[in-house]
C-alpha cells in the first residue's frame, strides 16, 4: 500500500532520469523477438527493492499494433521476483504516443524475459 502513496513522486523522478538516459544495456529477447534493455544509470537499489527504466522494442513476430515499443519505469523486489510498472510510455518512431500509470503487481516466471530483466537490475 505504501507503494501507491509514493508511486506518483517516484514516477516523476524516474521520468526525469529516463529523459536523459544514455546507458541502455541489452538484457535479451522474448519469444516474439522483442528486445529488452535497461538503463543502467537509472537503477536504484534500496535493500531488496530496485527501481529502473526498461526499454522494449517490439520484435518482428510480435502481434501487430500501433506502437513499436515502450519505456517502462519499474519497481521490483529482488527477493520475491515481483515487479510493477509505475509509468509506461508507449512509443512510435521514438516519440511517446500514449502513457499509462501504475499497473498491477506481477511475479516474473522462471526462464522469462521478465526474470532476466530482474536478474540484471538486481545484480545477479
Amino acid at each position: 500500500m505504501m507503494l501507491k502513496a509514493i508511486a506518483p513522486a517516484l514516477a516523476l523522478a524516474l521520468c526525469a532520469s529516463a529523459a536523459s538516459a544514455m546507458n541502455w544495456v541489452y538484457v535479451g529477447k522474448n519469444v516474439y523477438g522483442s528486445t529488452y534493455e535497461i538503463d543502467q544509470d537509472s537503477v536504484v537499489r534500496n535493500g531488496a527493492v530496485v527501481t529502473l527504466s526498461l526499454k522494449v522494442h517490439y520484435g518482428p513476430d510480435a502481434p501487430p499494433g500501433e506502437m513499436d515499443g515502450y519505456i517502462a519505469h519499474r519497481t521490483a523486489n529482488c527477493q520475491d521476483n515481483s515487479f510493477q510498472d509505475i509509468q509506461t510510455d508507449y512509443m512510435l518512431a521514438g516519440k511517446v504516443k500514449r502513457s499509462a500509470g501504475v499497473e498491477d503487481k506481477q511475479v516474473a516466471k522462471a526462464g522469462s524475459i521478465a526474470e532476466a530483466v530482474l536478474a540484471k537490475a538486481c545484480g545477479r
